[in-house]
């Protein structure tokens, strides 16, 4: 009998204890865990497809067979011979070319068909032209020969008048032009109808172009008309010739 009463209070005890415990104990919560997939993130460089556009492809140039010449900057003078000696006959213009023909022996000059006259040829310089084609069985060309192309003669005064034939005469100026196409030497003289040949000059042309020469000459005082000469004898033979007057009271 006492157990039982002893018992019973003891679990009435517990009762009151349990009811006094603090209400603010923080329940715990219980907490989910989700897994966080990483996926790796790509290295590779995406690839951009170009849009097409309106530009033509590229045309491919051949390179001609022919040997062809054509001015680098500006007009190139086309001359007679292959140095700048010589005249110029005509000339290659921007943007055209001539067949090749030939070159010097020294390989500075091309020798090509005339850009204005198909019926012949003449030099370009290769310093101021650019060339296309296969230039391996070029031949070299000799330079042609330049000559005379043009003499003249004038005699000033070209009239005397005498006070007494035959008397003292003063003397006259003969002046004479001598004109070539190129570098050459020209063998000339003058000749008087009255005096017969004067001396034999030899002159250097060293370019193309006129040359005057003059020599004083006293004629006889013998009425009338009288003829004076200026002759090449080399490299061509040409001449040209005036006359002067001689008045007598």
């Amino acid at each position: 009998m006492k157990l039982h009463v002893l018992l019973s209070i003891l679990v009435l005890a517990l009762v009151m204890t349990a009811c006094n415990l603090p209400s603010n104990i923080p329940t715990a919560t219980p907490t989910l865990a989700i897994p966080t997939v990483t996926q790796a993130l790509s290295t590779e460089t995406p690839t951009l497809t170009p849009l097409p556009s309106n530009t033509a492809p590229a045309t491919t140039t051949s390179t001609p067979t022919v040997p062809v010449a054509f001015p680098k900057d500006v007009a190139v003078n086309c001359r007679l011979g292959p140095s700048v000696g010589w005249i110029a006959l005509s000339g290659l213009s921007v943007g055209t070319s001539s067949q090749i023909s030939g070159k010097s022996a020294d390989g500075g000059w091309w020798y090509i068909a005339d850009p204005l006259n198909s019926a012949r040829k003449c030099w370009v310089a290769a310093s101021v032209t650019n060339t296309a084609g296969n230039l391996a069985s070029i031949p070299v060309v000799a330079a042609p020969d330049a000559i005379v192309t043009d003499v003249n003669i004038d005699v000033e005064p070209d009239t005397i008048s005498a006070a007494a034939c035959p008397g003292a005469a003063t003397p006259i100026e003969i002046g004479g032009e001598i004109e070539t196409n190129g570098p050459v030497e020209v063998t000339w003289h003058f000749e008087t109808e009255q005096g017969g040949v004067m001396t034999t000059q030899t002159t250097e042309f060293e370019t193309f172009g006129t040359q005057d020469f003059s020599v004083d000459f006293t004629p006889t005082l013998a009425e009338g008309d009288y003829w004076v000469r200026l002759i090449v004898t080399s490299p061509n033979n040409m001449q040209a010739e005036a006359e002067y007057t001689i008045d007598c009271p």
